[in-house]
């Protein structure tokens, strides 16, 4: 399956390569004869700036520190590289591995298996999975970490960061069914998972990931929805139950693109709970593409074991895409970012004189490149 704004412009990238290279869609049944080996990969050079100096900006959960109050200007927080490794056996077995280099929770950038797993296609749509497998929870859940495939410098992380967990081990279930000019995709997938989430060494384990997510697509036009449930284990607390609902639209034509995603996700004890998600727009005009988000974090104030001053976020962003080159991107994003009284919103490593309820702008320009 083809994520929207996998290909922001035409010139830059082929929709077949793109597919080829970072989504991971059942392959086609052809009689041609293929590669058996695929090796390809992606990165992103990132800097950011933001005015905020008592607190950290960070674009993800995983970070430890970011732009503010430990680097003036954060190299690392939006850098990344990754490679990718596919092998075709035959037109039913296949295999795939992905390896991603980014700051983790510890400051190193030790490469990160996203993903590794064995694909068996019983029919051209039915095929099962089993391996680590990323978990399609949001539209662009398989393709967020390749910055050169969205049209932002990082997903919105007032979603995004609700359900920060990228990948399961386990199996995945798919069925491909067509009607007329519509395409829908239904997966089901369970697993479980072992990450950690920054500040410090906080070891959080999932098991029990069970979702069922549903992708149609009818010409320019994508819908995606998506259950997920789980219990999650931290050193203070064990089998909190997680559930996510997640929805998304997105319109995308040869010229402009209209996108938006929702989701409200709980984890019983360790979060408020939150209602999350973000608009988003975008006009191509040759090798530029500016475009305009915004993106809210609500808190449902449930009841928690530990303290959590996390009681939403919001954030207003516009961007210039440049596609300069073949395969390469240059952006520039500003984004002002709200949080409410008494909230520390998504901010890192709040020094003494933090105040909750800041705000920051944050500038961030990125060089993305695949190959």
């Amino acid at each position: 399956m083809f994520r929207p704004f996998a290909i922001i412009t035409a010139r830059a990238f082929t929709v077949g390569t793109l597919i080829a290279l970072f989504c991971t869609a059942p392959c086609a049944f052809a009689d041609d004869v293929f590669p058996i080996f695929t090796l390809s990969g992606f990165g992103t050079l990132g800097a950011t700036y933001s005015s905020l100096h008592t607190a950290d900006y960070t674009g993800g959960p995983f970070e430890p520190n970011g732009a503010g109050a430990s680097r003036h200007i954060d190299f690392a927080g939006d850098s990344r590289l990754g490679l990718q490794l596919s092998a075709k056996f035959t037109n039913k077995f296949s295999a795939l591995i992905q390896v991603v280099s980014q700051e983790n929770y510890d400051n190193s950038f030790t490469p990160k298996l996203e993903w590794a797993n064995l694909d068996y296609g019983f029919t051209p749509d039915i095929n099962l999975r089993a391996g680590r497998i990323e978990l399609p929870t949001f539209l662009t859940s398989d393709c967020r970490e390749v910055g050169y495939a969205n049209p932002w410098v990082r997903v919105p992380p007032e979603l995004y960061d609700v359900q920060p967990i990228t990948s399961s081990d386990g199996v995945d279930a798919s069925y491909r069914v067509h009607i007329g000019a519509v395409t829908n995709t239904v997966h089901v997938i369970y697993g479980e998972s072992v990450f950690h989430v920054a500040p410090g060494p906080l070891r959080t384990q999932g098991t029990g990931i069970f979702g069922v997510f549903d992708t149609a697509e009818y010409r320019a036009l994508t819908a995606h929805l998506g259950y997920l449930r789980a219990h999650v284990t931290v050193p203070f607390a064990s089998d909190l139950p997680v559930t996510v609902y997640s929805a998304a639209a997105s319109l995308d034509m040869e010229r402009w693109f209209l996108q938006g995603e929702v989701a409200r996700a709980t984890v019983d004890g360790l979060t408020p709970g939150y209602i999350a998600g973000y608009a988003t727009a975008g006009l191509r005009l040759g090798k530029f593409t500016p475009y305009l988000t915004y993106a809210v974090e609500h808190s449902l104030d449930r009841p928690v074991l530990s303290p959590n001053l996390n009681t939403g976020q919001r954030g207003a962003s516009a961007g210039l895409r440049w596609d300069f080159a073949k395969n390469l991107d240059l952006k520039v994003q500003y984004d002002r970012v709200w949080t409410p009284a008494g909230s520390t919103g998504l901010f890192m490593n709040e020094q003494p004189d933090f105040q909750l309820g800041s705000g920051t702008d944050v500038v961030t320009a990125t060089l993305d490149f695949v190959f």
